[in-house]
């Protein structure tokens, strides 16, 4: 009888929890059969955002459950048998979608997909359709490798990006944790995989004489993105760098904060920004960030990853906001 009780406690308590998780709202964008959009109510799907925007929803604490598995069931049929993922357009909101463009960047893709089906799985493992599609992927992902260690962007690109590589270090990296749920073997094999990925983009891209990473292995003119915005993907993914990450995002800021914020060097929003904000305890920025871009909140740069960051942002800092101080003076 003890157990029992104990068992309902536990049970109830569980369920509590998860209630006080808010759920990420996803209505204007995904479809009744599970696409997810690129813009509200859109007829392109980029799944490279539609599932970057569910993972890192997923890990400011929204409850990210119903969308993700909609989504999952149905990009699953749309799958390349090599296991590439590609982008799917329609004429209208009343026509079916069919598969248009390539993805930009197969590299990223594949191991945010692969990362995405891991998380949503149980302590059991992978269902058998999922585990096939997670090994399409991160099979055809290998392929990408070079001599460095790092990945290029596809094969009819062989260009290694910073942040696409980042990105795969922080994928690998999850995969590996979500594997100890029920395969050690594995999770020490994926763990062991995000190290040696992580000390490849240090060798790969840390430029010492500058202080900072490249954006790519091939030359490219300065900009906001990739440059600016790159050097910050580390600190989101907490990855070992050479610059102790709440330093070098004091120096970030000095230098792009106010152009961020004021969206003067892209016309995008950028909430990562505020989430690495958010990891590096540094709420006010965040709070900043909500308060300027709540005006942008749908305009035509807003996609579904910015409103994925936007609703991550709130649930941590809340929307009753001040002044943004010194992040924007003169405005």
């Amino acid at each position: 009888m003890r157990i029992l009780l104990v068992g309902a406690i536990a049970l109830f308590l569980a369920g509590a929890c998860a209630a006080q998780s808010p759920a990420f709202d996803a209505r204007q964008y995904q479809t009744p059969d599970g696409a997810i959009t690129l813009t509200p109510g859109g007829n392109e799907v980029e799944p490279y955002f539609a599932t970057k925007a569910l993972i890192v929803a997923q890990d400011a604490g929204l409850d990210t459950h119903d969308a993700a598995l909609k989504w999952i069931a149905w990009m699953l049929p749309r799958q390349r048998r090599d296991g590439r993922i590609d982008r799917w357009c329609r004429k209208s909101s009343n026509s079916q979608f069919r598969d248009c463009r390539r993805a930009d960047a197969d590299d990223a893709m594949l191991a945010l997909w692969a990362e995405l089906l891991y998380r949503n799985a149980t302590d059991r493992g992978l269902p058998l359709e999922w585990q096939q599609s997670a090994d399409r992927a991160l099979n055809y992902e290998k392929s990408l490798r070079d001599r460095s260690g790092v990945y290029y962007v596809s094969h009819k690109n062989h260009v290694s990006l910073f942040m696409d590589n980042v990105e795969i270090y922080s994928a690998f990296k999850d995969i590996g944790k979500q594997l100890s749920r029920w395969d050690l073997n594995g999770a020490a094999t994926m763990s062991a995989q995000s190290q040696e990925l992580s000390d490849a983009i240090t060798q790969t891209f840390w430029d010492q004489a500058r202080g900072q990473f490249r954006p790519s292995t091939q030359k490219s003119r300065p900009g906001f993105y990739p440059d600016a915005v790159g050097q910050t993907y580390p600190w989101l993914a907490a990855m070992p760098t050479p610059q102790d990450p709440r330093q070098g995002w004091k120096a970030w800021k000095v230098n792009y904060a106010r152009g961020w914020l004021l969206q003067t060097y892209d016309p995008h929003a950028w909430g990562l920004l505020a989430l690495t904000a958010l990891k590096l305890d540094d709420t006010n920025t965040a709070a900043c960030w909500v308060k300027e871009a709540t005006a942008h909140r749908g305009d035509s740069n807003w996609n579904i990853l910015e409103e994925a960051t936007f609703q991550a942002v709130t649930n941590k800092v809340g929307t009753g906001l001040s002044g943004c101080g010194d992040l924007v003076p003169g405005k």
